[in-house]
């Protein structure tokens, strides 16, 4: 095995414990799956699916932007992981999956296991976002701003305006975060 995958591979393993052993995205899962649950129980008829997408959106923000906050965490995370291009390698292929189980979760809770691959799209871009503006709240705000006040009033008001789909925003926004991540001073 080649020292980039050991380092791609040991990073990857670090980043899993540290987003499976975070209080705030246990929370914020748990918060999730559960009005997920009590709105599918409160109207069967509804889509409950928006409220799923509203909570993995912040799962998402959290996921990136965690490593900002308060005692610099991102200082250490970069004292093992020199090399930045492997670590946002190690921290996608750490998100999906464990991201990827309370999507899983949540879709199910839905009743739209279907809805998984959208949601998945929906989390990176959110990880994506929390990445390049380094600051949970503020992110958070851009993000459910964008998916639950912009792009409806642009489909409403604007129906001939074609917006994207969301796995070319994931993708452009998760491409632009890892080369500001890249480039910048931690």
């Amino acid at each position: 095995m080649t020292d980039t995958k050991r380092i791609v591979i040991g990073a990857a393993r670090a980043e899993v414990v540290k987003l499976a052993t975070l209080p705030s995205l246990a929370l914020t899962v748990a918060l999730t799956w559960a009005v997920t649950a009590l709105v599918r129980l409160a109207d069967p008829a509804r889509g409950v699916v928006p409220y799923a997408q509203v909570g993995v959106l912040i799962l998402g923000v959290l996921a990136a932007g965690h490593e900002y906050q308060g005692g610099g965490q991102i200082r250490a995370t970069l004292l093992a992981v020199p090399r930045r291009p492997l670590l946002v390698v190690a921290k996608i292929v750490a998100l999906v999956p464990v991201g990827g189980l309370a999507v899983l979760g949540a879709a199910l809770l839905a009743g739209e296991a279907g809805a998984t691959g959208g949601l998945l799209v929906d989390l990176l871009l959110a990880a994506g976002v929390g990445t390049i503006m380094r600051h949970p709240v503020g992110a958070t705000a851009v993000v459910l701003t964008a998916y639950e006040m912009v792009v409806p009033l642009v489909r409403a008001h604007l129906p001939e305006v074609a917006l994207p789909p969301a796995p070319v925003w994931a993708a452009a926004v998760v491409t632009i975060a890892a080369v500001i991540f890249c480039r910048r001073e931690a």
